[in-house]
């Protein structure tokens, strides 16, 4: 038999199968096409060896959804009636899809605390409370369990309301994921920022809405196909993001920078600060060079801490070395000196957690003024901020003499 012979015979037998056998074909290419996916982004993902808690509960995002699509292919035997649909195969299906429900709840678990810890949350900061959060999944696992032994078998597979029960706890972790997103696009100091936060707030309803659907159309793989093109969407942003971030101390660098005084819009009143360690060299000299990133790291959070105390909008960036950069801006007048202080008080509380260095900081400004250039008011903030640090090492020459 020629080759073309062979090919029409085999798309002739495909053709004259039943409509429920060639849903079931759809279904299950589109949960593979949905496995290969997730498998790639967490390759990817895990190639870049970061480890951070935030990106560990990323990656069990993506392994809970491919176990998830991984034991829809199977319930999907069941319900197509590929395995006969007898007392032995509604087991296979009631215990599929009980173990469907707990993967899917984990993931939104996973879902919720990435949220949590990359917008910040101070409450989920500590294992303790991570457990804490992690109450309500342990409830509705064994809820699952138990609705799933003691419900017919029959309403198990076919009943969208026992589903939908099924589902309350973790699309309450998923929707609140989702306001709280939103909610912090409002204080995003960047447009690349805020429209990350809107994507990841967006997602959650987008999940919903695919879960209800595939409920009521349980032949119809929407929600693999669903979920995996708005995840995909959010791993491209997620990129974006890692591009803009400073990979040491977690806030913009240079190129975040670059794009915000390209995106700049003039307000009534404007300030550019340019902060600077004192005597960093000697904290890298006495302590090393890993001390001397922690000082970083941890001038980052007090510098972010005392910009978010403000009602400014502020703009924070590492703009080189030891060098940091903030725009704040501000509808009305406001007192320069006193957001310094607050900054300096910021940085002064970081003594607790140094204990054998103290991190002190020179911070030279200069105001925005119309039709003035951005990276020409950036030039007067640095030289403002070197006379500070000159005017200190006077200072202290004077008072050893």
């Amino acid at each position: 038999m020629k080759l073309g012979d062979y090919m029409d015979k085999i798309w002739v037998d495909f053709m004259t199968q039943s409509n429920e056998t060639l849903l079931f074909i759809f279904f299950v290419l589109a949960n593979v096409f949905s496995i290969a996916v997730f498998s790639v982004i967490l390759t990817l993902n895990l190639s870049t060896k970061n480890f951070e808690t935030k990106n560990r509960y990323f990656n069990g995002l993506l392994i809970f959804q491919i176990v998830y699509f991984l034991l829809d292919i199977l319930w999907a035997f069941g319900y197509f009636q590929i395995i006969p649909m007898d007392s032995g195969g509604l087991t296979v299906v009631r215990y599929t899809k009980m173990l469907y429900f707990i993967f899917g709840g984990f993931a939104a678990f996973c879902w919720f605390m990435y949220i949590e810890i990359l917008m910040g949350a101070k409450f989920s900061r500590n294992k303790r409370n991570r457990l804490i959060i992690g109450i309500p999944i342990i409830i509705s696992t064994i809820l699952i369990i138990i609705i799933s032994i003691i419900t017919d078998q029959e309403k198990i597979v076919k009943n969208p309301l026992v589903s939908v029960s099924l589902m309350y706890i973790p699309g309450i972790y998923t929707v609140f994921a989702g306001i709280y997103s939103l909610y912090m696009s409002a204080k995003a100091s960047t447009i690349v920022q805020k429209r990350r936060y809107i994507s990841l707030g967006l997602f959650p309803f987008g999940l919903i809405i695919f879960t209800v659907l595939q409920i009521y159309l349980l032949e119809i793989p929407i929600f693999c196909l669903g979920t995996t093109f708005i995840l995909f969407l959010l791993f491209v942003s997620k990129i974006q993001s890692q591009v803009s971030t400073d990979a040491l101390t977690g806030i913009n660098n240079r190129s975040a920078l670059t794009k915000y005084i390209g995106e700049y819009t003039e307000f009534d009143c404007t300030y550019v600060l340019m902060i600077d360690v004192d005597k960093f060299k000697s904290i890298n000299d006495n302590f090393g060079h890993v001390e001397g990133d922690r000082a970083l790291v941890l001038l980052a959070q007090a510098l972010k801490k005392g910009t978010e105390a403000s009602d400014n909008k502020s703009f924070l960036a590492r703009y080189g070395g030891d060098e940091f950069i903030i725009i704040t801006s501000n509808e009305k007048e406001f007192e320069i000196d006193k957001y310094i202080e607050t900054l300096h008080k910021e940085v002064a509380n970081t003594k607790a957690k140094t204990k054998k260095y103290e991190i002190r900081v020179s911070i030279g400004y200069c105001r925005v003024h119309e039709n003035d250039s951005i990276l020409s008011v950036i030039e007067n903030a640095d030289e403002s901020m070197y006379k500070v640090k000159a005017e200190k090492k006077k200072n202290e020459k004077n008072s050893s003499r």
